[in-house]
């Protein structure tokens, strides 16, 4: 075979191989993926109390109720559009407990369960990398915080929240992702009610409060398109 045969081979050998490497990494530079339409999201984990106007943790001393407000249970879903790849707008809902460990000095109550709803319309930028989605909720709404104690009284405040909510998940399919996120829920709060028996009392918070407290859940993340 003369030298101009095999450089003539050898160049079909090397433009085929080219050819089989670059029909996979053009497939992996642009998946499979839905990202419009309308988009559904679940949030299942945990809950941790910040510190906001008033404390997550008392030392004993003279404040009448020293202890701890510590994680629970907490999960959420939400429901919105996304026009575009990088953009989403809709509402969410957040439903997170605590587990509140205090008790009130000289009357043998203690607050046994903590809770808080909260609603926000959302704004959400995206960055699309590959599979990988990077995101971040953001969104005014309302809260209610509620510390009951084992008589069935019970402190609330309620007001003002804002929500901002760190994302990270990857498509798994088409139109379905899974990943993890972090929601802080910022209060702003200005009174607290306490209900002893039939009585109410709303004043400013102070010390002996609990609520207002800032909340975080965070947890195992699902969602997708639909449309």
């Amino acid at each position: 075979m003369s030298s101009k045969h095999r450089a003539r081979n050898l160049s079909w050998i090397v433009t085929a191989a080219a050819a089989l490497v670059a029909i996979p990494s053009t497939a992996e530079a642009h998946p499979d993926v839905d990202r419009k339409g309308g988009q559904w999201e679940v949030l299942v984990g945990g809950t941790a109390c910040l510190p906001g106007r008033v404390d997550c943790h008392r030392d004993d001393g003279p404040d009448p109720v020293p202890g701890y407000t510590r994680p629970s249970f907490g999960t959420g879903a939400t429901i919105g559009y996304r026009p575009v790849s990088f953009f989403m707008f809709g509402g969410a809902y957040r439903f997170g407990m605590f587990d509140p460990d205090y008790e009130v000095a000289d009357t043998g109550t203690n607050f046994n369960v903590a809770y808080q709803h909260s609603a926000f319309f959302v704004l959400k930028p995206i960055l699309p990398i590959w599979r990988i989605d990077l995101g971040l909720d953001l969104g005014p709404g309302f809260s209610r915080q509620v510390f009951r104690m084992n008589n069935g009284d019970k402190d609330f405040s309620q007001g003002f929240a804002f929500l901002i909510g760190p994302s990270i998940d990857f498509w798994v399919a088409r139109r379905v992702f899974l990943g993890g996120k972090a929601d802080f829920i910022l209060n702003a709060h200005r009174t607290v009610c306490e209900d002893r028996g039939a009585q109410r009392e709303c004043m400013q918070s102070e010390s002996r409060h609990l609520a207002p407290v800032h909340q975080v859940l965070f947890g195992f993340h699902l969602g997708g398109t639909f449309g």
